[in-house]
């Protein structure tokens, strides 16, 4: 789509959900409807997680609306969730809000082979997603996020990429595969003093990654 073609379908449907916003609002300040607000905010950010997903959709270069789009999406279904579904959100809920979080990132990836960075944060945030799941055993959830660091650091040595493989990934996939088994054998008791300390030293990476570039 060329860019005034999109610009105008932008500028068309930003009209349309203002005027319609307007209408809602001026009803409700003259007292002619009532709005709960706690029913329609979770559905109100997963239409402007769309809005964003429609800006890739129509131009797929514009790959940074996948992360706004599908945050603003895990948390619209997350809102949502919490007011009819309390029960399954307090169990699922935060899986699924670290899940679209991190499936941008993922298709960052797959539609920009030259993003393989996207790889490590889709990767961290899929496996805390996964995490969430292990309900009170410190050793099976410690054990479970290390080795899927491990696998993520192992995918960006494997995955193709413009640049070819990145050797020094199967490092921190060594090392990460070797604290999985300690922590899930119960060898290592620092679950809640080395995660936070692996996750800062690969955010830390990443970003140097990127400034450098």
């Amino acid at each position: 789509m060329k860019k005034s073609k999109r610009r105008l379908l932008f500028s068309v449907l930003g009209g349309i959900l203002m005027v319609v916003a307007g209408v809602i609002l001026l009803l409700s300040n003259l007292a002619l409807i009532t709005i709960d607000w706690e029913l329609i905010i979770g559905p109100l950010f997963a239409i402007g997680g769309l809005a964003f997903l429609l800006v890739f959709i129509t131009n797929t270069e514009e790959w940074w609306a996948l992360i706004p789009g599908f945050v603003l999406i895990g948390i619209g279904i997350t809102t949502f969730m919490g007011q009819w579904m309390a029960g399954i959100e307090n169990r699922f809920g935060g899986m699924i809000f670290l899940g679209f979080v991190g499936l941008p990132f993922i298709l960052i990836y797959i539609t920009h082979r030259e993003n393989w960075w996207a790889i490590i944060p889709g990767g961290v945030l899929l496996t805390l997603a996964g995490v969430t799941l292990v309900d009170g055993n410190t050793a099976l959830g410690g054990g479970l996020f290390f080795l899927g660091l491990a696998a993520t650091f192992g995918l960006v040595y494997i995955l193709p990429k413009p640049g070819g493989k990145q050797k020094w990934a199967l490092y921190p996939a060594g090392i990460l595969f070797l604290l999985a088994v300690l922590v899930s054998l119960g060898a290592a008791d620092f679950m809640s003093y080395v995660g936070p300390l692996v996750l800062l030293i690969i955010g830390g990476f990443v970003l140097f990654r990127a400034l450098k570039k």
